[in-house]
């Protein structure tokens, strides 16, 4: 067999790995995500003929839907947790909460003839109608579509498996890219599997939420990037795939700020070649990625505000985060709060815990390790090192810009979650290239990898 025929072979392998993954995870977990699954799930099932406004309600389907599932919310959270989610639920006057309160959180019985929006959680509205409307679309096209196959029986499920599209097309362009890199064909698997297992990227590709599109969106900017600074591709290319990228979820919007970090070091590693016409370039291309992800954030937030029927800030999930002033005490933490990504998985109780928990802070140690011993014992002006420089900077950045961008457009506060970084992911695993050609390093991670592959599949295929 050809390489190239080999090549294929082995990226088929790929995928219908990530497709036995994520297609199981969602049979066997029917119950909706609290990761505000309830809200994405509206939003998907009203698109692509209506895009929620600020204060609209859930819709009939949504809460059939709900009643039925139930909410995933576990008891093993945070008593802080706990008590936002009782808060936003309507359930108050609790002076000692215990893991024993969420028996208080009920939803109506499934099939109920009546349902109304506030006996769900924040009092029945939709708070998703920030996020601008392309994931919703996209997957409500592609849910119909596999609705319709044997099997698949509610259009949340549908929705649902629609994950494997987006994780599947993220593993297509990152294959190419880490090619590009030299990864070989084992290394280029092995990187592309570790990120599809991991507990926290398989749960958000399983669940109808726009952080399904964090791989692909951060994986095109960093291909546009790549590809740009190698002459092979034209100068509009990078800000085009910024803005496809910024378009599925605001926050992959910091793969753009990676992608511009790596092109300022790879420009300071080059100092002493590039031409001042060269630099001109390369700030240009930067710049006008940078300014299409803020007009884009900014228009689209002023477009929802102007349709809403209530200020943003008065959305159930903002409201409970309001602040009287910037939270100084907090900003040290907000500097670690998406190292890496991978960090704090959750995992659902239809699946071993007990070993997946810890493989998933394994895998993000291991990732976090392997960035660090890339910025240091890899060449002085390889392009790896730059890489990882990014997704190291790109990490240590998105609590803080989280954190400021909240207060000021908000007045909110509140702990940035780690899968806000996921778009970062693309520029870890092209960093982490390298690393794989130490045999001992390369069928260790295998290992790793297998483990939590093996113990996903027995948690959800019997």
């Amino acid at each position: 067999m050809s390489r190239v025929n080999c090549d294929r072979v082995a990226l088929a392998a790929v995928l219908v790995a990530v497709a036995v993954l994520v297609g199981l995870h969602v049979r066997d977990h029917p119950a909706l995500s609290h990761v505000d699954e309830l809200q994405h799930t509206d939003y998907a099932l009203k698109s692509p003929f209506h895009i929620p406004r600020h204060g609209d309600t859930i819709g009939q389907e949504t809460m059939e839907e709900a009643a039925c599932r139930g909410i995933d919310y576990p008891t093993r959270l945070s008593i802080d947790a706990l008590n936002n989610w009782l808060h936003l639920t309507g359930e108050r006057g609790i002076e000692t909460l215990s893991p024993d309160s969420i028996a208080r959180v009920q939803l109506p019985p499934c099939r109920s003839l009546l349902l109304n929006p506030d006996q769900f959680p924040n009092w029945g509205l939709n708070t998703a109608s920030p996020h601008p409307p392309v994931y919703y679309t996209a997957t409500a096209l592609g849910g119909a579509a596999i609705e319709a196959a044997p099997g698949v029986d509610s259009p949340v499920t549908g929705a649902r498996l629609v994950g494997i599209l987006w994780l599947g097309a993220a593993a297509i362009v990152l294959w190419y890219v880490l090619g590009s890199l030299g990864a070989s064909r084992w290394a280029k698997a092995l990187l592309i599997v570790l990120l599809a297992v991991s507990p926290r990227v398989l749960h958000a590709s399983s669940i109808i939420n726009p952080d399904t599109t964090a791989l692909l969106g951060g994986t095109l900017v960093l291909a546009a990037a790549l590809r740009w600074e190698g002459g092979r591709a034209p100068a509009w290319l990078l800000p085009v795939a910024s803005l496809a990228a910024v378009w599925l979820k605001f926050t992959n919007s910091v793969a753009v700020g990676a992608a511009v970090v790596y092109l300022a070091v790879r420009g300071w590693q080059q100092r002493d070649s590039l031409t001042r016409r060269q630099i001109r370039a390369w700030s240009a291309a930067a710049g006008a990625a940078v300014i299409l992800t803020v007009a884009s954030i900014v228009s689209w937030s002023a477009v929802q505000e102007a349709r809403g029927h209530i200020p943003a800030e008065q959305l159930p999930t903002n409201a409970i985060y309001q602040v009287d002033g910037f939270q100084w005490d907090n900003l040290g933490d907000e500097l670690f709060s998406a190292l890496t990504p991978l960090r704090d998985p959750f995992v659902p109780d239809t699946l071993p815990r007990n070993l997946l928990e810890p493989l998933g802070d394994l895998m993000n140690l291991l990732v976090l390790v392997g960035l660090g011993a890339v910025a240091l014992f890899t060449a002085r002006g390889s392009n790896h090192r730059a890489l990882a420089a990014a997704a190291v900077t790109g990490m240590v950045a998105t609590g803080v810009v989280t954190m400021v961008t909240s207060y000021l457009t908000l007045g909110i506060y509140f702990d940035t979650n780690p899968r806000y970084g996921l778009s970062l992911l693309p520029f870890a695993a092209a960093a982490l290239v390298p690393m794989l050609d130490n045999r001992l390093i390369r069928w260790g991670l295998t290992a790793v990898v297998l483990a939590a592959a093996g113990a996903t599949l027995a948690g959800v295929a019997t």
